[in-house]
């Protein structure tokens, strides 16, 4: 089973995770930390490690971020590993939501794409939605 990791500046991971496991309580070999930019960058690295560490079952490990070039996501860059471990920047509800839903039982590699363009997909101008200018 594919673990995940939220890492977002001050509560926003736990915001995430915390409405995400409303909706689907089952959601599983999942944890969310948040990061304190002004924290020493080894502190939050060892926070991001133990975090890891939780959820390392051997399938890889999602490193969900919420801003690529923000803190949380420049220190997870550190634990970058092909086929272990993957960060992805700009992580939101859409995300997590699909990713609850069965997606961590597929292969690490078909997942990694797969939630990015989920997680694109799922930004939309709602006008243009309900007025039929783009499909879903």
């Amino acid at each position: 089973m594919i673990g995940i990791v939220v890492i977002a500046h001050d509560s926003l991971a736990d915001a995430l995770l915390t409405t995400a496991k409303k909706i689907i309580p089952d959601f599983e070999n999942v944890v969310a930390l948040g990061i304190d930019s002004n924290a020493p960058v080894e502190k939050n690295r060892q926070a991001i490690a133990g975090a890891i560490a939780q959820v390392d079952k051997g399938d890889g490990v999602l490193l969900l971020t919420d801003l690529f070039g923000g803190t949380p996501t420049n220190i997870c860059l550190s634990f970058l590993s092909p086929n272990k471990y993957e960060v992805i920047s700009g992580v939101n509800l859409p995300m997590l939501l699909k990713l609850a839903s069965g997606m961590q039982s597929k292969p690490f590699d078909e997942v990694i794409p797969f939630i990015q363009q989920y997680g694109e997909r799922n930004i939309v101008i709602a006008s243009r939605v309900l007025h039929g200018k783009i499909e879903r």
